[in-house]
């Protein structure tokens, strides 16, 4: 019997162009990039790691980011946290996605390529609080990223903040809803960070929270 097979929905990761960076941005609401010379100014700096449909269309991008860039989301993340290790460090900008199907392997490899670049150095990743970040957000942790903020960054609209290499103090974690900012924000802010993640029956996700 002749089985056959759904063709993938979408092609391996690759670098993409500017041009096709920007393609993905036309009608994007994200505050993170505005104005357009900031991300022209990114994309010289970093690199669009991309991924495109079965068609051939981009179908979602990240970009990888020095942390010691000369750009406003790097100064952000460098006055959150400080100048330890940010030499050779990378971070993630939030995805553009115009398909759903790329979030995952478009994530998988991002990080393991930003960790590559960071050599050792920090490996931090940048979401704004929207519905689609919430969505988002156990992609990130099942990557091995840690929630370790929920804060503005300068100017910028509420955005998470995840990093790389986060070990947990405690072995039972506080659980908490991710629709209960207020908590989510005081349980970080003193000094906690969601390792883990879970849906409930009802569709909830639910963060798991060690001290770290």
């Amino acid at each position: 019997m002749i089985q056959v097979c759904d063709p993938p929905r979408v092609r391996p990761v690759r670098r993409f162009s500017a041009e096709e960076f920007c393609f993905l941005l036309r009608g994007e609401a994200g505050s993170l990039y505005r104005p357009r010379s900031e991300v022209l100014r990114m994309l010289t700096v970093g690199e669009a790691c991309g991924v495109c449909d079965a068609a051939g269309a981009p179908a979602g991008a990240v970009l990888l980011q020095p942390l010691n860039a000369d750009t406003a989301l790097a100064a952000a993340l460098r006055a959150w946290a400080g100048w330890r290790g940010v030499e050779g460090g990378q971070f993630l900008t939030p995805p553009v996605l115009h398909q759903p199907d790329a979030a995952e392997p478009l994530l998988r490899a991002a990080f393991a390529r930003a960790e590559r670049l960071a050599r050792g150095g920090r490996v931090l990743a940048v979401l704004e609080c929207t519905a689609q970040s919430d969505a988002l957000l156990p992609l990130y942790i099942r990557q091995g990223l840690a929630l370790r903020a929920l804060r503005p960054l300068n100017s910028l609209a509420p955005c998470f903040v995840l990093a790389a290499g986060c070990a947990a103090r405690d072995p039972v974690p506080v659980w908490v809803p991710l629709q209960d900012r207020a908590r989510l924000a005081r349980l970080l802010a003193s000094g906690y960070a969601a390792l883990d993640s879970r849906q409930t029956a009802g569709q909830e996700t639910l963060l798991a929270m060690y001290p770290a």
